[in-house]
Protein backbone atom coordinates (compact mmCIF):
# COMPACT_ATOMS: atom_id res chain seq x y z
CA UNK A 1 0.00 0.00 0.00
CA UNK A 2 2.14 2.59 -1.08
CA UNK A 3 2.61 6.08 0.59
CA UNK A 4 1.46 4.54 4.96
CA UNK A 5 3.80 4.18 7.06
CA UNK A 6 4.11 1.14 9.12
CA UNK A 7 1.87 1.32 12.27
CA UNK A 8 3.90 2.02 15.58
CA UNK A 9 1.60 1.90 18.95
CA UNK A 10 4.20 -0.33 20.72
CA UNK A 11 7.13 1.33 21.60
CA UNK A 12 10.46 0.62 19.72
CA UNK A 13 11.94 -0.59 22.78
CA UNK A 14 9.40 -3.27 23.68
CA UNK A 15 9.59 -4.19 19.77
CA UNK A 16 13.13 -5.15 20.56
CA UNK A 17 12.55 -7.22 24.17
CA UNK A 18 9.54 -9.02 22.60
CA UNK A 19 11.84 -9.49 19.21
CA UNK A 20 14.91 -10.81 21.99
CA UNK A 21 12.81 -12.91 23.82
CA UNK A 22 11.24 -14.73 20.40
CA UNK A 23 14.94 -15.59 19.29
CA UNK A 24 16.43 -16.80 22.80
CA UNK A 25 13.43 -19.01 23.24
CA UNK A 26 13.70 -22.60 21.86
CA UNK A 27 10.59 -23.73 22.74
CA UNK A 28 7.69 -21.13 22.64
CA UNK A 29 4.17 -21.63 24.00
CA UNK A 30 1.13 -18.90 23.22
CA UNK A 31 -1.80 -19.28 25.73
CA UNK A 32 -5.45 -18.26 25.01
CA UNK A 33 -7.81 -17.01 27.38
CA UNK A 34 -11.05 -18.78 28.91
CA UNK A 35 -14.19 -18.87 26.73
CA UNK A 36 -12.37 -17.57 23.82
CA UNK A 37 -13.70 -15.01 21.26
CA UNK A 38 -12.57 -14.13 17.94
CA UNK A 39 -10.06 -11.75 18.80
CA UNK A 40 -8.23 -14.07 21.52
CA UNK A 41 -8.73 -17.12 19.33
CA UNK A 42 -7.37 -15.16 16.09
CA UNK A 43 -4.23 -13.63 17.84
CA UNK A 44 -3.41 -17.04 19.71
CA UNK A 45 -3.43 -19.30 16.80
CA UNK A 46 -2.01 -16.57 14.30
CA UNK A 47 0.87 -15.18 16.48
CA UNK A 48 1.40 -19.16 16.95
CA UNK A 49 1.43 -20.01 13.39
CA UNK A 50 3.84 -16.86 12.31
CA UNK A 51 6.19 -18.17 14.98
CA UNK A 52 5.94 -21.61 13.51
CA UNK A 53 7.09 -20.21 10.39
CA UNK A 54 9.73 -18.27 11.38
CA UNK A 55 11.40 -21.46 12.94
CA UNK A 56 10.15 -21.40 16.41
CA UNK A 57 8.52 -24.40 18.31
CA UNK A 58 5.31 -23.30 18.85
CA UNK A 59 2.13 -24.48 20.62
CA UNK A 60 -1.04 -22.99 21.58
CA UNK A 61 -2.95 -23.62 24.84
CA UNK A 62 -6.03 -24.10 24.79
CA UNK A 63 -8.89 -24.64 27.75
CA UNK A 64 -12.40 -24.68 26.58
CA UNK A 65 -14.57 -26.20 23.38
CA UNK A 66 -14.18 -23.80 20.83
CA UNK A 67 -18.07 -22.08 20.27
CA UNK A 68 -19.66 -23.33 16.37
CA UNK A 69 -19.53 -19.93 15.02
CA UNK A 70 -15.31 -19.58 15.19
CA UNK A 71 -15.06 -23.17 13.94
CA UNK A 72 -14.29 -21.61 10.26
CA UNK A 73 -11.20 -21.01 11.66
CA UNK A 74 -7.71 -22.01 10.16
CA UNK A 75 -5.41 -23.97 12.35
CA UNK A 76 -7.74 -25.03 15.24
CA UNK A 77 -6.09 -28.64 15.22
CA UNK A 78 -3.05 -26.48 17.40
CA UNK A 79 -5.89 -25.59 19.77
CA UNK A 80 -5.65 -27.89 22.43
CA UNK A 81 -5.38 -28.30 26.03
CA UNK A 82 -2.52 -31.16 26.15
CA UNK A 83 0.90 -29.13 26.41
CA UNK A 84 3.81 -29.10 28.14
CA UNK A 85 4.30 -27.66 31.59
CA UNK A 86 6.73 -25.28 30.89
CA UNK A 87 8.57 -23.13 27.82
CA UNK A 88 10.92 -21.47 27.17
CA UNK A 89 9.04 -18.58 26.70
CA UNK A 90 4.93 -18.18 27.48
CA UNK A 91 3.23 -15.22 25.52
CA UNK A 92 -0.23 -14.15 27.54
CA UNK A 93 -2.44 -13.02 24.79
CA UNK A 94 -5.91 -11.16 25.48
CA UNK A 95 -6.13 -11.53 29.06
CA UNK A 96 -5.85 -9.00 31.89
CA UNK A 97 -5.82 -11.20 34.97
CA UNK A 98 -3.95 -14.50 35.04
CA UNK A 99 -7.28 -16.13 35.88
CA UNK A 100 -8.30 -15.71 32.26
CA UNK A 101 -5.85 -18.31 31.36
CA UNK A 102 -7.54 -21.14 33.81
CA UNK A 103 -5.44 -24.27 34.37
CA UNK A 104 -2.52 -22.31 32.54
CA UNK A 105 -1.46 -20.44 35.21
CA UNK A 106 0.95 -23.24 36.49
CA UNK A 107 2.74 -23.22 32.96
CA UNK A 108 3.21 -19.49 33.47
CA UNK A 109 5.18 -20.08 36.37
CA UNK A 110 6.95 -22.78 35.41
CA UNK A 111 8.20 -21.10 32.19
CA UNK A 112 11.75 -19.38 32.10
CA UNK A 113 10.03 -16.26 30.76
CA UNK A 114 6.70 -14.80 30.20
CA UNK A 115 5.41 -11.89 28.17
CA UNK A 116 1.65 -10.50 28.10
CA UNK A 117 -0.08 -8.52 24.97
CA UNK A 118 -3.05 -6.89 25.48
CA UNK A 119 -5.55 -4.22 25.01
CA UNK A 120 -7.30 -4.17 28.42
CA UNK A 121 -7.34 -1.48 31.04
CA UNK A 122 -6.46 -2.43 34.44
CA UNK A 123 -4.40 -6.09 34.00
CA UNK A 124 -2.25 -6.97 37.11
CA UNK A 125 -0.12 -10.07 35.54
CA UNK A 126 3.74 -9.88 36.17
CA UNK A 127 5.66 -11.16 33.40
CA UNK A 128 9.15 -9.74 31.89
CA UNK A 129 7.52 -8.08 29.09
CA UNK A 130 4.10 -6.39 29.57
CA UNK A 131 2.72 -5.12 25.82
CA UNK A 132 -0.68 -3.87 26.99
CA UNK A 133 -2.19 -0.93 25.03
CA UNK A 134 -5.69 0.39 26.08
CA UNK A 135 -5.87 2.30 22.65
CA UNK A 136 -5.70 -0.38 20.71
CA UNK A 137 -9.26 -2.38 19.89
CA UNK A 138 -8.28 -5.50 19.38
CA UNK A 139 -5.18 -7.48 20.66
CA UNK A 140 -5.20 -8.92 17.04
CA UNK A 141 -3.82 -5.25 15.97
CA UNK A 142 -1.18 -5.33 18.36
CA UNK A 143 0.01 -8.94 17.05
CA UNK A 144 -0.02 -7.34 13.57
CA UNK A 145 2.19 -4.09 14.55
CA UNK A 146 4.80 -7.14 15.90
CA UNK A 147 4.46 -8.83 12.91
CA UNK A 148 4.87 -5.90 10.73
CA UNK A 149 7.57 -4.36 12.59
CA UNK A 150 9.40 -7.11 13.42
CA UNK A 151 9.24 -8.81 9.54
CA UNK A 152 8.02 -12.10 10.59
CA UNK A 153 6.50 -14.07 8.56
CA UNK A 154 2.63 -13.01 6.97
CA UNK A 155 1.12 -15.78 4.73
CA UNK A 156 -2.55 -16.05 4.09
CA UNK A 157 -3.84 -18.16 6.90
CA UNK A 158 -2.28 -15.99 9.25
CA UNK A 159 -3.98 -12.59 7.90
CA UNK A 160 -7.14 -14.19 7.56
CA UNK A 161 -6.76 -15.47 11.41
CA UNK A 162 -5.54 -11.41 12.47
CA UNK A 163 -8.53 -9.82 10.13
CA UNK A 164 -11.42 -12.02 12.21
CA UNK A 165 -9.77 -11.12 15.45
CA UNK A 166 -10.31 -7.13 14.74
CA UNK A 167 -13.09 -7.81 13.07
CA UNK A 168 -14.88 -9.65 15.89
CA UNK A 169 -13.87 -6.93 18.42
CA UNK A 170 -14.42 -3.78 16.94
CA UNK A 171 -18.22 -4.72 16.14
CA UNK A 172 -17.49 -5.26 12.54
CA UNK A 173 -15.25 -1.47 12.65
CA UNK A 174 -17.97 0.28 14.44
CA UNK A 175 -16.89 0.67 18.11
CA UNK A 176 -15.92 3.54 19.59
CA UNK A 177 -12.02 2.87 19.61
CA UNK A 178 -11.75 1.40 15.93
CA UNK A 179 -8.88 4.00 14.73
CA UNK A 180 -7.52 5.02 11.62
CA UNK A 181 -4.57 2.63 12.24
CA UNK A 182 -7.45 -0.37 12.32
CA UNK A 183 -8.69 0.32 8.82
CA UNK A 184 -5.28 0.53 7.94
CA UNK A 185 -4.19 -2.72 9.10
CA UNK A 186 -7.47 -4.03 7.46
CA UNK A 187 -6.74 -3.32 4.38
CA UNK A 188 -3.08 -4.43 4.61
CA UNK A 189 -4.14 -8.18 5.98
CA UNK A 190 -6.66 -7.87 2.69
CA UNK A 191 -3.57 -7.38 0.41
CA UNK A 192 -2.15 -10.15 2.45
CA UNK A 193 -4.86 -12.49 1.57
CA UNK A 194 -7.49 -12.50 3.80
CA UNK A 195 -10.82 -13.16 2.35
CA UNK A 196 -13.00 -10.53 3.99
CA UNK A 197 -16.12 -12.12 2.26
CA UNK A 198 -15.90 -15.59 3.16
CA UNK A 199 -14.87 -14.54 6.66
CA UNK A 200 -18.09 -11.81 7.24
CA UNK A 201 -20.50 -15.04 5.64
CA UNK A 202 -19.09 -16.96 8.55
CA UNK A 203 -19.46 -14.76 11.43
CA UNK A 204 -22.57 -13.01 10.09
CA UNK A 205 -24.32 -14.72 7.59
CA UNK A 206 -24.21 -18.34 8.66
CA UNK A 207 -26.52 -18.01 11.87
CA UNK A 208 -28.53 -21.43 12.72
CA UNK A 209 -32.20 -21.01 12.96
CA UNK A 210 -32.05 -22.33 16.53
CA UNK A 211 -29.66 -19.60 17.68
CA UNK A 212 -31.83 -16.96 16.28
CA UNK A 213 -34.72 -18.56 18.17
CA UNK A 214 -32.32 -18.36 21.58
CA UNK A 215 -31.54 -15.19 20.84
CA UNK A 216 -35.22 -14.08 20.27
CA UNK A 217 -36.24 -15.60 23.62
CA UNK A 218 -33.63 -13.47 25.68
CA UNK A 219 -34.80 -10.57 24.08
CA UNK A 220 -38.38 -11.45 24.38
CA UNK A 221 -37.73 -11.83 28.19
CA UNK A 222 -35.50 -8.81 29.37
CA UNK A 223 -35.93 -6.52 31.36
CA UNK A 224 -36.36 -2.54 30.62
CA UNK A 225 -35.28 -0.25 33.45
CA UNK A 226 -35.36 3.27 31.87
CA UNK A 227 -32.04 3.56 29.97
CA UNK A 228 -30.90 0.08 31.30
CA UNK A 229 -31.74 -3.51 29.98
CA UNK A 230 -31.03 -6.59 31.62
CA UNK A 231 -31.01 -10.29 30.02
CA UNK A 232 -30.65 -13.84 31.75
CA UNK A 233 -29.37 -16.69 29.40
CA UNK A 234 -29.68 -20.04 31.86
CA UNK A 235 -28.14 -23.62 31.50
CA UNK A 236 -31.73 -24.37 31.34
CA UNK A 237 -32.22 -22.15 28.10
CA UNK A 238 -29.39 -23.15 26.25
CA UNK A 239 -30.09 -26.83 26.97
CA UNK A 240 -33.97 -26.02 25.67
CA UNK A 241 -32.74 -24.37 22.69
CA UNK A 242 -29.90 -27.02 21.90
CA UNK A 243 -26.94 -24.35 21.63
CA UNK A 244 -24.55 -23.33 22.94
CA UNK A 245 -23.58 -20.01 25.89
CA UNK A 246 -21.61 -18.17 23.57
CA UNK A 247 -24.59 -17.92 21.32
CA UNK A 248 -26.00 -15.60 23.71
CA UNK A 249 -23.18 -13.01 23.33
CA UNK A 250 -24.62 -11.00 20.54
CA UNK A 251 -27.87 -10.21 22.84
CA UNK A 252 -26.08 -8.10 24.73
CA UNK A 253 -24.87 -5.86 22.00
CA UNK A 254 -28.39 -5.74 20.03
CA UNK A 255 -29.74 -4.73 23.50
CA UNK A 256 -27.32 -1.67 23.67
CA UNK A 257 -27.92 -0.82 20.37
CA UNK A 258 -31.93 0.16 20.86
CA UNK A 259 -33.10 3.62 20.97
CA UNK A 260 -32.75 4.73 24.49
CA UNK A 261 -30.43 2.42 26.11
CA UNK A 262 -27.41 3.30 27.03
CA UNK A 263 -26.29 0.20 29.05
CA UNK A 264 -26.85 -2.92 28.07
CA UNK A 265 -26.36 -6.22 31.15
CA UNK A 266 -26.24 -10.08 30.20
CA UNK A 267 -26.02 -12.62 32.96
CA UNK A 268 -24.84 -15.73 31.67
CA UNK A 269 -25.01 -18.80 34.04
CA UNK A 270 -22.02 -21.79 33.79
CA UNK A 271 -20.68 -24.76 36.04
CA UNK A 272 -19.87 -24.56 39.48
CA UNK A 273 -21.64 -21.44 40.79
CA UNK A 274 -20.32 -19.26 38.07
CA UNK A 275 -22.02 -16.04 36.96
CA UNK A 276 -20.46 -14.32 33.96
CA UNK A 277 -21.74 -10.65 33.49
CA UNK A 278 -21.24 -9.00 29.69
CA UNK A 279 -21.87 -5.07 29.78
CA UNK A 280 -22.13 -2.60 26.85
CA UNK A 281 -22.93 0.89 27.03
CA UNK A 282 -23.39 3.95 24.81
CA UNK A 283 -21.55 6.94 26.12
CA UNK A 284 -21.10 5.06 29.94
CA UNK A 285 -17.45 3.63 30.95
CA UNK A 286 -18.60 0.30 32.44
CA UNK A 287 -15.33 -0.64 32.71
CA UNK A 288 -15.06 0.82 36.43
CA UNK A 289 -18.16 -1.06 37.11
CA UNK A 290 -16.29 -3.96 35.91
CA UNK A 291 -13.18 -3.58 37.81
CA UNK A 292 -14.83 -2.91 41.09
CA UNK A 293 -16.37 -6.47 41.14
CA UNK A 294 -12.66 -7.87 40.19
CA UNK A 295 -13.44 -7.91 36.01
CA UNK A 296 -12.31 -5.73 33.81
CA UNK A 297 -12.39 -4.64 29.90
CA UNK A 298 -13.20 -1.66 28.25
CA UNK A 299 -14.70 1.64 28.32
CA UNK A 300 -17.84 0.42 26.32
CA UNK A 301 -17.54 -3.09 26.67
CA UNK A 302 -16.35 -4.86 30.03
CA UNK A 303 -17.46 -8.28 32.11
CA UNK A 304 -17.26 -9.54 35.13
CA UNK A 305 -17.64 -12.86 37.05
CA UNK A 306 -20.34 -13.55 40.44
CA UNK A 307 -20.29 -16.72 42.35
CA UNK A 308 -22.98 -17.50 44.22
CA UNK A 309 -25.36 -20.72 44.56
CA UNK A 310 -28.70 -20.17 42.38
CA UNK A 311 -29.70 -18.58 39.53
CA UNK A 312 -31.92 -16.35 40.98
CA UNK A 313 -29.21 -14.71 43.94
CA UNK A 314 -27.16 -13.88 40.99
CA UNK A 315 -29.24 -12.47 38.54
CA UNK A 316 -30.52 -10.46 41.98
CA UNK A 317 -26.59 -9.37 42.44
CA UNK A 318 -26.13 -8.53 38.97
CA UNK A 319 -29.02 -6.13 38.73
CA UNK A 320 -28.54 -4.42 41.92
CA UNK A 321 -25.48 -3.37 40.07
CA UNK A 322 -27.16 -2.65 36.69
CA UNK A 323 -29.47 -0.25 38.75
CA UNK A 324 -26.53 1.70 40.51
CA UNK A 325 -24.40 2.68 37.57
Amino acid sequence: MKGLTKIMIISSEDLKKIKDLIDQAETIGVVSHVNPDGDNLGSSLAFARTLRNYGKDTEVLGHDSVDDYLKFLPDLEYYKNDYKDSYDLLLILDASELDRIGDAQIVAKNSKKTAVIDHHLGGKITSDLNIIHPESPATCQLIYEIIENLNLPLDEKTASLLFTGIVTDTGRFMYYDTNRETFEIAGKLIDAGANKDSIYQALYQNKPIKTLKFETNLIANAEFMDNKVFAVSSKEKVSEFGVQMGDSEHVVNILRDLEGIEVSMLLKEYDNGEYKVSMRSKGIDVSKVARANGGGGHANASGFSIFDDNLESAAKKARDILKEI
